[in-house]
């Protein structure tokens, strides 16, 4: 019974355990299946994944190529303007260096626009020290530039040149090499992320294979890994996304991004402002439809080549300066740069467009380019800008044979107004009479401030007879206006030049001076008039000279062109030593010798004198000192009245002849009559302190000036020069006779001893001694002759015996 119980438990229970089996098989078969279809899906999600990442790490590349282009666009910017000022250096059409200077001017803009897109990228430390090594390269090189420019427009090429070549080029050439070290790191940062995008590609592909392999053994975990990768490549894409999102939002420059078809992608806030259209409204739209741009000034609609087709090279801008119109109507000058936006296969899949408002730089560079050009203070035409002007004038004469005239203004009585009422009067003043000069001149007349109280007139087409009506208008004008301020009233009068621009002889320069010249006779002959210079004029040729000479001089200061001559002071008594007067002659470049009387009339008029007596007194006592004891009397040295008023020259003086070791007693200074007189308290203050240390004086010309016998006492000289005008003549007139014995006779009375001048021949000797005259002079007695080597070798000077 027991053995009967349940007869088909058993294989009832034998077949369900296969059952149970095949379907815990079929299930994990399943499982394993799904699991592993699962990896696979995964793994290519991944790998997929990982393309994207190399995509991304391509666009850092990109980003590097475009760090690498502005970098080439800045070399061939800066290495252009060497070019451009050297072609500029060697140019002899001012309209080619016109071009040429603002060509110059546009490759510095090319060359800013460039490292300020550079500057706005994302940059590593070591590309932030070189940009800003690069700058302060760029600086100083700037600097030479603009002064080897400034040389070039000035008419100086030959300094433009050898400024060019000695160190703006060298200068260049450091910035380019700059650039080329930058443009080595981009290289090297390229092939960096080239390998870094190669690693991390190999890296994913081994990864994937891991994943892969491990999917035979843990489906399901290698599934959750390959999800939980992915995941994080995911965020690390919507951070990189959102890191992209941000930069565009943030950059103070304008973005917009097109499809290859030319439709708007994208804008940034930015681009939203200055065109006035917003994102969702801009997407899928034409590219002119939300970038309409004109050009400056005319209004003549522009198209960019991004509306044509998407370029293929690299980046690229408009050449016009354009003007922005935005969706509202409102007008901003940009500047922009486009380029192609190229997938990891190098396909172009778009474009960029960054742009800037530049308006306020635009309207600076504006107000610059005026203030270059003009003055501040009156808005008139500055010196600067009135010279090229007449320089164009002078062009036209000598192309076309067209007649123009120029008149050089000076006030009257302006520094008045300043040193009575301060200068906020005197700018006043100023701006007034231009008004009234102004209403007096044609549309197409050019005035012009050249400095402080001075006007400029070109009149063009204008012969010189028409040209003085206007200058006597110009000088009514003035005369009649009456100047008020704070209660008091001033009157002004104007000095004229008026010259004539025409033939081909003369350059601009020439007509400046030339005109200077005439307005300096204006107010010789006494202020407020005018005076027209004519083919011919003396008085103006012989201005001319007098400015001619004044450059000559400071030559000779310069270069040590001034010769010293000597003539002998011989006693009558022969126990007493004879002196030597000290002469000076000017050496020209070609050894030709200049007599003082030509240029000293120059130098006393221009205030040179002063520096003419300090060569001379360190020339003489250099002399001293180098012969020695050979030498014996004393060295008499002229000097002028401006040197007497000079409160510099006594300091020196005293200076020098501690420097030098020259015993004082050596020396004797001789001083006019007139500029004694005329000076007689700061003279005899000079006299004084200089007889303390040891030195002698004479008083020179005595008899033809202004003094009396009571200024003796008061200046306290060793020597009376008797003027050879008497002494000439005393022979055969008694009135000059007894003019040399009354001057000698009060000399003598005084203890001073006394000098007969311009003894031509020896029958003067006799009444001299006679008289008791103890000095005599002249060239019946001694021919000057040199106290040192010409400074110029030449046959000339070594025979010249002027």
């Amino acid at each position: 019974m027991a053995g009967s119980e349940h007869p088909n438990t058993g294989p009832a229970g034998d077949n369900a355990g296969p059952h149970r089996l095949t379907r815990s098989t079929l299930v994990i078969a399943l499982g394993f299946t799904v699991v592993l279809c699962l990896m696979v899906i995964m793994i290519a999600l991944g790998l997929n994944r990982m393309a994207q990442v190399h995509d991304r790490l391509e666009l850092i590349v990109h980003e590097h190529n475009v760090k690498t282009e502005l970098l080439g666009n800045m070399r061939h910017a800066a290495r252009e303007r060497s070019v451009t000022l050297l072609r500029l250096a060697i140019s002899t059409d001012p309209f080619d260096i016109d071009a040429g200077a603002m060509e110059f001017r546009g490759l510095a803009s090319d060359f800013m626009v460039n490292r300020q897109q550079l500057e706005s990228m994302p940059l590593s430390a070591r590309e932030q020290t070189l940009l800003a090594e690069s700058r302060d390269l760029t600086a100083r090189a700037v600097e030479v530039q603009e002064r080897v420019l400034t040389k070039i427009l000035d008419g100086n090429p030959e300094g433009a040149h050898d400024w060019l070549l000695d160190q703006a080029i060298p200068m260049q050439n450091d910035v380019l090499a700059h650039l080329d070290r930058m443009l080595e790191l981009q290289q090297e940062a390229g092939v960096a992320a080239a390998n870094e995008t190669a690693r991390q590609y190999h890296q994913a592909i081994l990864l994937m294979l891991a994943l892969g392999g491990a999917a035979l053994f843990g489906g399901a975990g290698i599934a959750t890994g390959v999800m939980r990768h992915t995941a994080n490549i995911e965020r690390a894409l919507f951070r990189e996304k959102e890191r992209a999102q941000v930069t565009l939002h943030a950059i103070g420059d304008a973005v917009i991004t097109t499809d290859t078809a030319g439709h708007v992608d994208y804008l940034n806030p930015v681009a939203e402002h200055l065109t006035g259209w917003t994102q969702e409204d801009a997407r899928g739209r034409a590219l002119h439809e939300v970038f309409r741009i004109v050009r400056e000034g005319s209004g003549e609609s522009l198209s960019h080549p991004l509306v044509d087709a998407v370029p293929d090279g690299t980046a690229s801008s408009l050449d016009q300066d354009a003007i922005l119109v935005s969706r509202d109507g409102r007008e901003s000058a940009i500047e922009e740069v486009s380029a192609p936006i190229r997938d990891r296969d190098a396909t172009t899949i778009g474009a960029a467009l960054v742009f800037r408002d530049v308006s306020k730089a635009r309207e600076m560079a504006r107000e610059l380019s005026w203030a270059a050009t003009h003055d501040c203070l009156t808005s008139l035409v500055n010196r600067g800008e009135f010279e090229r002007r007449l320089e164009q004038l002078v062009t036209t004469t000598r192309q076309e044979g067209r007649h123009h005239a120029m008149l050089y203004l000076d006030l009257d009585q302006f520094k008045l107004v300043n040193d009575t009422c301060g200068h906020g009067a005197g700018d006043e003043l100023l701006c007034q009479l231009t008004a009234r000069l102004q209403a007096q001149l044609r549309e197409n007349d050019t005035l012009a401030r050249l400095g402080g109280d001075e006007f400029g007139v070109l009149l063009e087409g204008c012969p010189l007879e028409r040209a003085e009506q206007i200058a006597e208008s110009l000088r009514a004008a003035v005369s009649d206006h009456r100047f008020e301020w704070n209660g008091n009233a001033f009157a002004v009068g104007v000095s004229i030049g008026a010259v004539p621009i025409a033939g081909s002889s003369k350059d601009a320069a020439q007509f400046m001076s030339e005109a200077d010249a005439a307005c300096y006779l204006a107010k010789e002959q006494g202020r407020n008039r005018i005076h027209a210079s004519r083919r011919g004029d003396a008085a103006v040729s012989h201005h001319q000279g007098e400015m001619n000479y004044v450059q000559r001089i400071s030559h000779a200061l310069e270069s040590d062109h001034f010769w010293l001559y000597g003539q002998a002071i011989v006693p009558l008594d022969r126990s007493l030593p004879t002196h030597t007067e000290v002469l000076l002659r000017m050496v020209e470049e070609d050894g030709s010798i200049v007599a003082p009387n030509h240029f000293i009339p120059a130098a006393e008029r221009y205030g040179m004198m002063p520096a003419i007596d300090r060569w001379v007194i360190a020339r003489v006592l250099r002399h001293l000192a180098q012969q020695g004891d050979d030498v014996t009397g004393q060295y008499a040295i002229n000097l002028s009245g401006q040197s007497l008023c000079d409160r510099q020259m006594l300091d020196y003086i005293v200076d020098q002849f501690e420097t030098s070791g020259i015993p004082p007693q050596r020396i004797c200074f001789e001083i006019t009559e007139t500029a004694a007189i005329g000076n007689l308290r700061q003279a005899s203050r000079f006299v004084y302190v200089l007889r303390e240390m040891g030195c002698c004086f004479s008083l020179d010309d005595f008899g033809t000036g202004m003094a009396s016998f009571g200024y003796l006492q008061s200046l306290q000289v060793d020597y009376l020069k008797i003027d050879g005008s008497f002494v000439r003549d005393m022979l055969e007139d008694p009135v000059s006779h007894a003019m040399v014995e009354s001057v000698h006779h009060i000399g003598h009375v005084m203890g001073i001893a006394t000098v007969a001048e311009c003894v031509s021949h020896e029958s003067l000797l006799q009444p001299l001694r006679e008289i008791g005259i103890d000095y005599v002079q002249g060239f019946g007695l001694h021919l000057p002759e040199p106290l040192e080597p010409c400074p110029v070798s030449t046959t000339e000077c070594a025979t010249g015996t002027q």
